[in-house]
């Protein structure tokens, strides 16, 4: 019996011009002393949410200064790139921002700069190549969305270091029929990272964050906290924005306001592994003992709401042969998060090792299935085809062994003729 192929879909992967980048980096210190927030700290919430609406008009660091863009600029942007073709010329416009025959930008890890900044200076990390794409944008009558992408938490091994938590940003264009993605740091995105959409003031706090943890580690306190408030007036529904903030206050020897800031991060999403494990390592510091116990213990169960600690542990088993082990692992961090197509590829190649064929196959079509760049649907093709021909060289020996026939010894036992 033959293996009949599965009917995964063949349709090929929309191309993604990839331009765009950026690496938000979060440090994370420790923080906490109780876990009820009182009037005080309500007034004191309320104060950094409304930090921003209590600057003067042409502020620099307002919204309308942070986009702002000389008329010069917008103008050659419209004069060079403006045809029928609204999809061309955003693609257009993005090679031309980094081609060296074209404005040449070039990637700078570290150069938070706002739009204007970036396009003057011609370098940028990924949110600001991302914020002047999207802005420059609207001068095609094009609506590029920013898109902000989870990359997998890194827990800290040394409860002496900070936490590091790295965010990624690129933008987005979706019509009826294509999605484009422009991304300049491509080896550090994947399409089945979680990720959402956010708004042109969101991704301003970004920014802000930035730059605060920059000043950050310049000492620079006052600025830090400054553009931390900030972050967080322009974001206050993001628990990383105030995580940051905590981190600010606690180096800046105001555990209280640290403890209100981590405490608000957690409050908006107590599955938040980094808010809660700052809480226990401010509390241990302060040693209220039980406190930072049941912190730990919250931090703990985070982690195992984060699918990607499950593939890690997948990973880990899989390449010790404990594949009992990884395939529970790898269900588990399937149940949590379905989007990721490296899930399926490792949870296959468990089931390959298991003679478990058929399933590894199911599990490769998932992965084919999903977003990608039209590399790595390649290469989960050849996978299956060579999984297909794998198991029809098995079945073929099956019915190779069912179908010869054979006569008895003397001594009775049996012996295949051969062909």
């Amino acid at each position: 019996m033959m293996v009949k192929p599965l009917k995964f879909l063949l349709t090929l992967f929309e191309k993604t011009r990839t331009v765009g980048l950026s690496l938000l980096l979060l440090i994370n210190a420790a923080g906490c002393v109780s876990t009820r927030i009182d009037q005080s700290d309500d007034r004191f919430i309320n104060s950094i949410i409304a930090y921003e609406t209590a600057f003067p008009e042409n502020h620099p660091d307002s919204i309308e200064e942070v986009f702002k863009l000389p008329e010069q600029v917008r103008k050659s942007v419209r004069e060079r790139f403006s045809t029928r073709d609204r999809h061309k010329n955003v693609a257009d416009l993005a090679a031309w921002l980094m081609a060296p025959d074209g404005h040449h930008l070039v990637y700078d890890l570290e150069a938070n700069l706002t739009p204007s900044q970036a396009f003057e200076q011609r370098r940028g990390n990924c949110l600001s190549f991302t914020l002047l794409l999207t802005e420059l944008a609207t001068e095609l009558d094009v609506n590029l969305r920013v898109n902000q992408v989870d990359l997998p938490e890194i827990w800290g091994q040394d409860s002496q270091k900070d936490l590091i938590f790295y965010r990624h940003v690129n933008a987005v264009f979706k019509t009826v029929h294509n999605t484009q993605i422009y991304d300049l740091a491509v080896q550090e995105y994947r399409p089945g990272f979680p990720q959402r959409l956010i708004k042109k003031r969101e991704a301003s706090a970004l920014l802000f964050s930035n730059i605060g943890i920059e000043k950050l580690k310049e000492d620079k306190f006052k600025a830090a906290i400054h553009y931390l408030s900030l972050s967080v007036s322009n974001f206050p529904n993001n628990p990383d924005m105030w995580i940051n903030l905590g981190a600010a206050y606690k180096q800046t020897g105001q555990a209280k306001l640290a403890e209100k800031s981590y405490l608000q991060a957690f409050s908006l999403s107590d599955k938040n592994g980094l808010a809660a494990s700052n809480l226990e390592r401010l509390y241990t510091d302060q040693g209220r003992n039980d406190k930072a116990k049941r912190f730990k213990k919250l931090s703990a169960k985070a982690r195992t709401r984060n699918p990607y600690y499950h593939y890690q542990k997948a990973e880990v088993a899989y390449n010790e042969k404990n594949y009992r082990k990884a395939s529970k692992a790898i269900k588990r961090a399937i149940q949590l998060h379905q989007e990721d197509p490296q899930f399926y590829e490792l949870s296959s190649r468990i089931k390959q090792v298991r003679n478990q064929h058929i399933a590894a196959l199911k599990d490769l079509e998932k992965a084919y299935q999903l977003p990608q760049n039209e590399e790595d649907r390649g290469r989960f093709l050849n996978k299956i085809k060579m999984v297909v021909a794998h198991v029809q060289a098995i079945q073929e020996e099956q019915l190779k062994q069912t179908t010869t026939p054979s006569h008895k010894h003397e001594n009775g036992t049996n012996e295949l003729h051969e062909r």
